[in-house]
C-alpha cells in the first residue's frame, strides 16, 4: 500500500508542477538581400518562408566584446545586436536561434508611433497578417559587456546546457487509429477459503489492450484487452489459481484544449457592377469622313478600394493537452477451466436442475478506472490509472455428493503503469 501511495503521489506531484508555457505567434521580416540565409533552419534543416519567419521572440540581446585580451588603453570594443528567436517548426525543441539585427527589416522604425529609448527598434509585429499589422509587441533588451575575466581567450562564448530540471516541455504527441496498451499493475483484494473466511491478498498482474481510435482528436477508444488476473483459493484442495481473462475495453479522454485558427479576408461590400465602369471610345477613319471603329474599356470606379469590408474567419481546432486524463471500463469473462464450467452450466439446464441447491449466474467480469498520461516522444505515452475490478470465476465444491463448479467473485483495487502506443 505504501508503493501506491508513494506513486499516487509522485503523480499529483507531475500534475501540479506541470504547465502550459505560452507562446507568442511573432513575425520577423527580413530583407530581401538576406531572405537565402533564411529559407532553411540552421539546427534542424527544416525549409522554411525565409522572408518572413514564424515563431517566438525571446529578446534583442546586444553583445559588447574586447578586441585583445588582456584588456589594454588600446583595446577596442566591437558591438553586435542579435535577435534571438524560436521558429513555430521547433518550438518543442526550444532551439534559439541568433538573428543579426542588421538582417531584419524593424518594422517598429516605420510606425508612426513615439519614440522610445531604443529607436522603436524591439517592436515586432504578430503573424496573424504580417501585410497588415493588427497587434505590435515590444520585447525586451537585453546588454552583455564581456571581458576576458569571464570568457576564455580569445573572448569566445561558452555554452553550458543544462536541462531544467523544474520544467514540462511537453514533445508534440501524434495519435494513429490504433491503441495499444502494456501496462503491469498490482492489485489489492479479499479471497475466501471453504468457510467463508476472508484473507487479504495482493497480487501482479499485466494487461494488454488493442483497439480503434476515433473522433475528431481521437479521444475515443473501444477495443479488446487480455489480462494475466490475480490468484485466488481453489476450495477443493486450497492451492493458488491464476485467473486470466478477456474483456471488451472501451476508453474516454476527459478533455480537449480548443485552439483557434483565425484568418481576415478584405471583401466587397457593393455590387461588382457599381464597381466596374465601361468607357466607349469611337475611332474615325483618316480622313475623318466616318467612324472606323469603336472601343470599349472597362475601369473600376475611383471610391471602389474604400466600398470593403473586413470578415474575420474563426476556425477551432481540438488538441490533446500534455497531461492527458482519461476514464476507462471492462467487461468481459475469466478463461480458467473452472469458470468455463460455470458457463456451461448456464447453458445446460438438465445439469444445472440436477444441482437445484446452486444458483448459476453469468460469471461475468466488470471494472472501471481513472487515470492520467504524459507523452514521452511522438508516438508514445507513459500511462497510469487506478481502478475497481470485480472478477468473477468459477470454484469447485461438493454438493448433493457431486463435486459440482460455484460461482465465486472478489472485488480488488488495481494500480497500473506502463506504455501506450
Amino acid at each position: 500500500m505504501k508503493i501506491i501511495i508513494l506513486l499516487i503521489f509522485s503523480l499529483a506531484i507531475l500534475v501540479s508542477c506541470s504547465s502550459t508555457k505560452l507562446r507568442r505567434d511573432d513575425a520577423i521580416r527580413i530583407k530581401k538581400e538576406a531572405v537565402n540565409k533564411y529559407n532553411m533552419q540552421p539546427q534542424t534543416g527544416i525549409y522554411r518562408n525565409g522572408s518572413a519567419l514564424r515563431g517566438e521572440i525571446l529578446k534583442i540581446q546586444v553583445e559588447i566584446k574586447p578586441d585583445s585580451c588582456p584588456i589594454n588603453p588600446d583595446t577596442k570594443y566591437t558591438q553586435n545586436s542579435y535577435i534571438l528567436f524560436i521558429d513555430s517548426n521547433v518550438k518543442n525543441k526550444s532551439l534559439i536561434e541568433k538573428i543579426p539585427i542588421e538582417d531584419v527589416d524593424l518594422i517598429g522604425t516605420k510606425l508612426k508611433i513615439p519614440s522610445n529609448q531604443y529607436n522603436n527598434i524591439n517592436y515586432f509585429e504578430t503573424y496573424n497578417n504580417p501585410l497588415l499589422p493588427l497587434e505590435i509587441r515590444e520585447v525586451p533588451i537585453d546588454t552583455i559587456v564581456e571581458d576576458c575575466n569571464s570568457t576564455h581567450c580569445p573572448c569566445e562564448d561558452i555554452s553550458i546546457n543544462i536541462p531544467c530540471l523544474t520544467c514540462l516541455e511537453c514533445p508534440q504527441r501524434e495519435l494513429g487509429n490504433l491503441f495499444l496498451s502494456l501496462k503491469a499493475g498490482f492489485a489489492f483484494y479479499d479471497d475466501k477459503d471453504k468457510l467463508g473466511r476472508l484473507y487479504g491478498r495482493d497480487d501482479n498482474l499485466i494487461d494488454v489492450a488493442a483497439g480503434y481510435r476515433w473522433g475528431e482528436s481521437k479521444r475515443y477508444v473501444l477495443g479488446l484487452i487480455y489480462s494475466t488476473g490475480v490468484q485466488t483459493l481453489n476450495l477443493i484442495d486450497t492451492t493458488l489459481l491464476r485467473r486470466p481473462s478477456l474483456n471488451l475495453y472501451a476508453r474516454y479522454d476527459l478533455w480537449r484544449n480548443i485552439r483557434k485558427d483565425e484568418s481576415k479576408l478584405l471583401v466587397a461590400t457593393n455590387d461588382a457592377n457599381t464597381m466596374i465602369t465601361y468607357d466607349t471610345i469611337h475611332t474615325k477613319t483618316q480622313d475623318g469622313c466616318c467612324d472606323d471603329s469603336t472601343i470599349v474599356i472597362a475601369r473600376f470606379t475611383p471610391d471602389c478600394l474604400q466600398k470593403l469590408k473586413e470578415i474575420q474567419n474563426i476556425t477551432e481546432y481540438e488538441e490533446r493537452p500534455c497531461l492527458n486524463p482519461f476514464i476507462y471500463g471492462l467487461l468481459g469473462v475469466s478463461l480458467d477451466n473452472f469458470t468455463l464450467d460455470v458457463l456451461k452450466m448456464n447453458f445446460n439446464s438438465d445439469c444445472s436442475d440436477n444441482i437445484s441447491q446452486i444458483h448459476y449466474n453469468m460469471p461475468l467480469n466488470y471494472g472501471f478506472g481513472v487515470g492520467i498520461e504524459y507523452p514521452l516522444s511522438r508516438y508514445i505515452d507513459l500511462s497510469a490509472d487506478l481502478g475497481f475490478r470485480s472478477i468473477a470465476y468459477g470454484d469447485k465444491s461438493i454438493v448433493s455428493g457431486y463435486i459440482a463448479p460455484i460461482n465465486q467473485r472478489v472485488n480488488s483495487i488495481v494500480f497500473r503503469i506502463g506504455i501506450v502506443y
